[in-house]
């Protein structure tokens, strides 16, 4: 009795130690470099995003945040590298649309809402662009021209299965068109992709275009919104509605950008890092940059932040398994994904809880 005694006295004590050490360092944390890192390549929307945000983060925090991009598998390899980091706070994920196509993919068994604390801060706009020199003027020209010669013509995406891809899904199968879709390591290389004639429409951001097209080398067909869009010089950017009516349940249409940290990082952690990521995300700098390059601010996080990362991968997961979309390995039933419409019922999940 007296052993169990002493050894249930010296576990309470190692018990109260390792609270206090967690505790010391919470309230020491940051007192290093952090590294955010970035699931595509330079230049896009999600390096841009991440690398604005976390500027803004460094004065709040008092700390360094190193960006660093690691491409590759739709995010998945940032992911993957990030998840065998330690959950101390000082590895984060710079990433976008909450790896929601990602387990359909059969690129990880991670959740979004399960092992993953995404905060959000905002929405791209989707658009189809062309070089300036190109015979098309209009979606509805590429279109017609499309229906003309099925598979004849390239589209550039950011990757088989991710958002731009989704996309471009949606408005062919809308549109009862056939097209021939190039897959890239990102949104920004999907535009240069079309300025160097390699195909013959950008299916990425119109954040990725937007510049090509003030300096009148590329020509926006659409953006996949339900309102024009008018430029300083005048231009108009049309709608996809426009051309394809049936596309307008589906507006506006991509991309949600976001930080995340493994789930189980300490919450004195977590708290901060929501703290001074909102700052961030509401100071003049980011706001400007938003308006910029046409970002919509959305910031979420906690609770809030879980329900959009469950709903956005329900929604993606079953189009694309639904449309028979090249590389979908995974069905969603299988792995407990709700379909869109049986969302409401589903959240929250059994055993569900917010960190925050």
């Amino acid at each position: 009795m007296k052993n169990t005694i002493k050894i249930v006295s010296f576990l309470t004590i190692c018990c109260f130690v390792v609270v206090g050490l967690t505790n010391q360092a919470a309230a020491e944390w940051p007192d290093k470099p952090i590294t955010a890192v970035i699931q595509y390549k330079a230049g896009g929307g999600t390096d841009t995003m991440t690398r604005a945000y976390s500027a803004e983060m460094e004065a709040p925090l008092k700390a360094t945040i190193n960006a660093v991009n690691r491409p590759g598998a739709l995010g998945a390899l940032a992911m993957d590298f990030v998840w065998q980091k330690p959950s101390d706070g000082y590895w984060w994920l710079g990433g976008s649309n909450f790896g929601k196509q990602l387990r359909v993919m059969g690129h990880t068994k991670l959740s979004p809402w399960k092992d993953w604390q995404y905060f959000k801060a905002g929405n791209s706009i989707q658009g189809f662009a062309v070089k300036a020199d190109s015979p098309f003027q209009t979606l509805g020209d590429f279109i017609a021209a499309a229906k003309k010669n099925p598979g004849k013509y390239k589209i550039s995406n950011s990757g088989v299965g991710g958002l731009w891809a989704e996309g471009i899904s949606l408005m062919t199968s809308a549109a009862g068109i056939e097209v021939k879709q190039v897959p890239y390591k990102g949104g920004a290389p999907a535009a240069l992709a079309c300025l160097q004639g390699e195909v013959d429409v950008a299916g990425s951001g119109l954040h990725e275009t937007i510049e090509f097209i003030r300096a009148g080398k590329m020509r926006n067909l659409a953006i996949f919104a339900k309102d024009p869009i008018t430029l300083k010089n005048g231009t108009v950017l049309q709608p996809v509605g426009k051309y394809v009516p049936a596309l307008e349940a589906s507006a506006p249409f991509g991309g949600y950008y976001t930080l995340a940290v493994k789930r189980d990082t300490p919450a004195p952690i977590m708290k901060k890092i929501a703290a001074a990521f909102k700052e961030a995300c509401n100071s003049e700098k980011f706001e400007s940059m938003l308006a910029k390059k046409f970002f919509l601010k959305d910031v979420l996080v906690g609770e809030a932040a879980d329900k959009a990362a469950a709903r956005a991968e329900a929604v993606t997961a079953w189009l694309l398994w639904d449309l028979k979309v090249e590389g979908a390995k995974v069905n969603p039933a299988d792995v407990g994904i709700p379909r869109p419409e049986d969302f409401d019922k589903w959240w929250p999940p059994e055993g569900y809880k917010p960190t925050m």
